[in-house]
């Protein structure tokens, strides 16, 4: 098989893979469709959609963060909903440097990848930090949740992650991650015994 049927043949089981991975979601309790849709978090407060325990806790704990002037327990969670720009004082900048990467309790890592969780929750955004609260402190879940539901998103939370991460954006039984290199974008794909790469400038 010519290198160029081995890289069509890589890329079309990925796609396969990826869209297989996408109609087998099953839909959450939380109707959010973009990164920010103030619509749809006011649905919170109208009750026209519920929180899991996991979302309602992650809601609780960031109220309290980014609303610290109001003292009503319920008018915290409301004013953030309505107000999810208050994520931008969860970290002072946009990226890590992974020459002198953060340290401290809001600091997770997995298998050698690590992510400021601060720098991440800002990065995604209320709506995402909702949808993918039940990921807990598992950085490798966070990034499969937000791959699957807002890819914006999770391009823009790499930002926040040092280390070695390819494993991180591997599809189910392909070896398939991408990585920044001189050139632009390399995407590797590496099932079986394939190990063409294939840049993208």
């Amino acid at each position: 098989m010519s290198i160029a049927k081995k890289q069509l043949a890589a890329l079309t089981s990925t796609a396969l893979l990826f869209l297989g991975g996408v109609a087998a979601t099953p839909a959450k309790a939380l109707p959010i469709f973009g990164t920010e849709s103030d619509h749809d978090l006011q649905m919170i407060v109208d009750g026209e959609v519920s929180l899991d325990t996991m979302q309602t806790n992650f809601l609780t704990n960031l109220s309290y963060r980014l609303a610290p002037e109001v003292s009503d327990f319920n008018q915290k969670k409301t004013t953030l909903l309505q107000d999810p720009s208050r994520m931008d004082n969860l970290y002072a900048g946009t990226s890590v440097d992974p020459n002198s990467p953060p340290t401290g309790g809001m600091v997770f890592s997995k298998d050698g990848c690590s992510v400021e969780a601060n720098c991440g929750l800002k990065a995604i955004g209320l709506g995402n930090t909702l949808k993918c609260a039940s990921s807990g402190t598992d950085p490798e879940a966070w990034a499969k949740c937000l791959r699957d539901k807002d890819y914006d998103a999770y391009m823009a939370a790499t930002a926040c992650t040092w280390g070695n991460c390819p494993g991180f954006t591997a599809l189910p039984g392909e070896g398939v991650y991408a990585c920044s290199e001189t050139e632009g974008l390399g995407v590797f794909a590496m099932p079986g015994n394939l190990s063409d790469s294939i840049a993208v400038n």
